[in-house]
């Protein structure tokens, strides 16, 4: 397939919402077309997948690569760190609670992102272009996307995996509210000597 084809699905982002939608179509048997850059190995942040996401993961033959560099998620804090006069306690679950034996892992993006990347460059269902689309014509019965690199592609379904300021749902008419949050995040990973008792804390604050 060259860039001006017609796949029968075309997924637009290389982040792991893209990559897993990519993998999960190939597997059930379907010619996928892949839109986005390499995958980014240098993200430090973390996402915490629960139970029914690590299912799917597992279906797709990945999580056992996962799994020893993840942190299991066996009991969740909830920390009201408002500056209410009246604020709600601290609430601690844990997963023994209802007989699980954890809620979920938490992911380094950083083997996250490389591993299903790894995965969908080896299979023969997708055809992984490295670039970006620049923009959507949407019809009846098909989609158009224009590749930044000048080529185009068109799909019978297109899966839009391309971020929170996604083209592709501009293009749908998806309408979205966006507000500012009056707050930054700082991402920091660091080694310590106590055990973290596999509790993940929540800190809950103004908006």
């Amino acid at each position: 397939m060259d860039h001006n084809d017609r796949a029968r699905i075309l997924v637009a982002g290389s982040g792991p919402a893209g990559l897993i939608a990519a993998l999960g179509f190939a597997q059930a048997g379907f010619q996928v077309t892949l839109v986005g850059r390499e995958a980014n190995t240098t993200d430090g942040r973390t996402t915490a997948l629960m139970n029914p996401a690590l299912k799917i993961l597992e279906r797709l033959g990945v999580l056992a690569e996962l799994k020893p560099q993840a942190a299991a998620l066996k009991v969740m804090r909830i920390v009201d760190a408002t500056r209410r006069l009246i604020r709600s306690p601290t609430v601690t679950f844990r997963a023994s609670e209802i007989g699980e034996e954890q809620f979920g892992l938490n992911l380094p993006n950083n083997a996250l992102i490389p591993i299903l990347a790894k995965a969908a460059s080896a299979h023969d269902g997708i055809h992984w272009l490295k670039s970006t689309v620049e923009s959507w014509s949407l019809d009846a019965d098909q989609a158009r996307a224009r590749l930044a690199d000048g080529g185009e592609v068109s799909a019978s379904l297109a899966v839009a995996a391309d971020g929170r300021l996604s083209p592709a749902r501009e293009a749908a008419g998806i309408r979205a509210f966006a507000r500012p949050y009056p707050q930054s995040a700082l991402v920091l990973n660091f080694g310590h000597r106590s055990d973290h008792g596999f509790v993940s804390t929540e800190f809950h604050t103004e908006t």
